[in-house]
């Protein structure tokens, strides 16, 4: 019988999942990580950024979050590394208040984030950008997750935020307020094809000296991502134990259709030289005060490509070449 080893997360998405993070539920809920040995215990932070510093202050192991953080960590010489994706987008739409009816009102308007340099932050600077706004032209705030972030919205204490496909639609159904989505799923991806999106990451000396707790890290994270995408009875499950937004059930089924017509999810680990390449090249034109790192120094492909070793590979915009 295998050795039960544990391994402590953090979660950058807060105390909630949503459809951007169900892998990682996914990987709890549907004893993924269980099935090879380990014993998950997660804490919620505020953001990606909070949950890589959990990383280097030994509170965790392992963060989920988004790329950005793990780059901007990795260019100011911090010894993290990306293990494995846990998507390769993000499945969120902007909301704002029905008096914004053009994206071109958007300048001047303030913009709720998770935090500065989280996913939320790094998603919106790439949409800005795609929308000829500058950044200066934003009253940026750092509110919190999703939750908070809606509340502030509901209050018309701030006029636009990135949310959650699954509470903007939930947002969407109610009349009673007045907010609408501006841009929905597909609009986003034609102007960002490239999104950032979620990882696990560590620090080199955790990569070092626990190998046998990533490599069943990563193996339970793509089982994962392929139980989402290739069933959508395992995605309802895990949705309706984790979201707790009013969804009907035709468009809980449209939300997965989306994140699996687009590979959403990252159902080879995503770490594919191209991907990665896009990916970096978008960060550092954003942050182009960095200093530049090397795809080599900033990930460990040996769990994945182990991982794909034993599982096999899948098509997918994800699979190696």
């Amino acid at each position: 019988m295998t050795k039960k080893l544990p391994i402590r997360l953090a979660a950058g998405s807060g105390p909630t999942f949503g459809v951007d993070d169900l892998a990682c539920a996914a990987a709890t809920f549907l004893g993924c990580w269980e099935e090879e040995g380990l014993e998950v215990s997660w804490t919620p932070v505020h953001g990606g950024v909070a949950a890589m510093q959990a990383v280097l202050d030994n509170r965790v192991d392992v963060s989920y979050g988004g790329l950005g953080p793990v780059l901007k960590f990795r260019s100011e010489r911090q010894p993290v590394r990306v293990i494995v994706s846990m998507a390769r987008g993000l499945a969120q739409n902007l909301v704002t208040q029905n008096r914004i009816t053009d994206p071109q009102q958007l300048k001047g308007c303030s913009w709720a984030l998770d935090g500065f340099g989280a996913l939320s932050h790094h998603m919106a600077r790439l949409l800005v950008g795609a929308l000829n706004i500058g950044e200066s032209e934003i009253k940026w705030e750092a509110v919190g997750p999703p939750p908070e972030r809606i509340s502030r919205l509901l209050e018309d204490s701030i006029d636009v935020s990135l949310i959650r496909v699954e509470e903007a639609i939930s947002l969407n159904r109610d009349t009673n307020n007045n907010l609408h989505t501006l841009l929905g799923f597909t609009d986003l991806k034609n102007l960002i094809p490239v999104q950032p999106h979620g990882v696990l990451s560590t620090t080199e000396s955790y990569e070092q000296s626990h190998q046998e707790e990533l490599s069943r890290l990563t193996r339970g994270m793509i089982k994962a991502s392929r139980a989402l995408h290739e069933d959508f009875d395992n995605f309802k499950k895990v949705y309706n134990n984790y979201v707790t937004v009013p969804v009907p059930d035709d468009e809980v089924k449209s939300i997965w259709q989306q994140e699996h017509d687009t590979f959403g999810f990252a159902i080879n680990g995503e770490l594919t030289r191209e991907h990665w390449n896009d990916e970096m090249s978008l960060f550092y034109k954003l942050n182009p005060d960095l200093d530049k790192v090397t795809r080599e120094e900033l990930i460990a492909e040996n769990f994945v490509a182990d991982a794909l070793e034993i599982l096999g590979t899948i098509p997918g915009e994800d699979c190696p070449s």
